[in-house]
């Protein structure tokens, strides 16, 4: 295995948001067995090291792709735009607001008479969020890939992965919050 490659090289993917899930787990579940540390226990601590390694860079390499957050800010990577979530804070007025909104519904869903529909009717709204989000980093990025405007593009991208990044984390408090009412 290649540490050198990218990680749609490594998988033989395209490099492209759109990825085929079955496609990256087959790959993937492909290459863990050549580089599973396990194969190599009775080796030298070289390859010991070096299959610990492989495995890493193989398991970072699936996580990064699965995720479409992580998916997006690699694929900018790969284009050499860092995105800088500590750098980039603006984002526009009308999503802040939906955010606001969406984090004083979650505060309440556990007084609602049906938390759980209250969750996924919170689900349901994020997700279509997330979904015009990806719809609007593909169609930036392209553009990017294309050398169209490219400095308007790269910020315009690294904003959206920005507000996809919110979503995400809300996801994740959405997640939290329907654990502790099971």
């Amino acid at each position: 295995m290649d540490l050198s490659k990218n990680f749609f090289q490594l998988f033989a993917l395209p490099i492209s948001f759109d990825i085929d899930m079955s496609n990256l787990m087959d790959a993937y579940r492909s290459l863990q067995k050549v580089v599973h540390p396990d194969h190599f226990a009775s080796g030298t601590d070289k390859e010991k090291r070096l299959s610990i390694e492989m495995a890493a860079h193989l398991n970072e390499g699936v996580d990064t792709l699965k995720k479409p957050v992580k998916r997006a800010i690699y694929l900018l990577k790969l284009q050499g735009i860092d995105v800088d979530f500590e750098k980039n804070t603006a984002m526009s007025p009308m999503f802040l607001m939906d955010q606001m909104e969406l984090r004083e519904q979650l505060e309440v869903v556990g007084k609602q008479a049906d938390p759980f529909a209250a969750i996924d009717a919170l689900y349901e709204r994020i997700a279509s969020m997330q979904n015009a989000r990806i719809d609007d980093f593909k169609a930036a990025y392209n553009k990017i890939t294309n050398n169209i405007d490219s400095v308007g593009n790269n910020s315009n991208a690294e904003d959206i992965v920005a507000e996809m990044q919110f979503i995400e984390k809300l996801r994740i408090d959405i997640e939290r919050l329907e654990e502790t009412l099971d």
